[in-house]
């Protein structure tokens, strides 16, 4: 029984010390409530908050302000995409127009109906707004022009040798900025004539 005792106080001796120690260890947070931190502790406290808060705040903006960046420069490639489209879509229905422009030149010029041909250039330049139509000979003589004034020109003279000569549709620029429709005008596979439109 002697041997128990002995060790019955060793082991409170033990715990006594282990709870002194551990009674020492948190004495000093027990006393923390009520003493007080200096002063600069709380104003370096107030700083990092302050800190963090407008840190976030510049973090908001910077990230609202490339999304709106972002949006902005995805609005632009998309409407120049859709007008680049529209200027193909556009370019195809000229060179259509054209086509079939020719298609029904070449059939009056053929039976050598010219009258008739000027009287379809003069109502085709009004519904166009075209500045004029004029249809070049082969030889390069004009022989019919919606200009009145152009009629004793020839159309060497007022176009370009390559405009005259133009084998197919084409939408070309003139020197002076002037926007030309170019259609040849074939019989069976020969040019016998071109139409060149001449915009505004």
């Amino acid at each position: 029984m002697t041997s128990q005792n002995k060790e019955n106080e060793t082991l409170q001796s033990k715990a006594v010390t282990v709870y002194t120690m551990l009674t020492r260890k948190f004495a000093m947070l027990e006393d923390l409530p009520q003493k007080q931190l200096p002063m600069k502790y709380a104003f370096v406290m107030a700083g990092i908050i302050v800190f963090v808060f407008a840190w976030k705040v510049i973090a908001v903006n910077k990230v609202e302000s490339d999304a709106q960046k972002q949006i902005a420069s995805e609005r632009v490639l998309i409407t120049q995409q859709a007008r680049e489209e529209a200027d193909r879509q556009y370019k195809k229905e000229e060179e259509r127009f054209a086509q079939v422009l020719s298609w029904a030149v070449r059939s009056e010029f053929i039976r050598n109906n010219i009258d008739q041909v000027g009287l379809y250039l003069n109502d085709i330049v009004k519904q166009l707004n075209a500045e004029r139509i004029d249809l070049i000979g082969e030889k390069g003589e004009l022989l019919v022009s919606t200009d009145k004034r152009l009629e004793d020109v020839k159309g060497s003279d007022l176009y370009p040798k390559e405009t005259i000569n133009e084998h197919k549709i084409a939408i070309k620029t003139d020197a002076n900025g002037k926007k030309l429709v170019i259609a040849p005008v074939s019989d069976f596979n020969k040019r016998i004539a071109v139409l060149v439109i001449s915009y505004k």
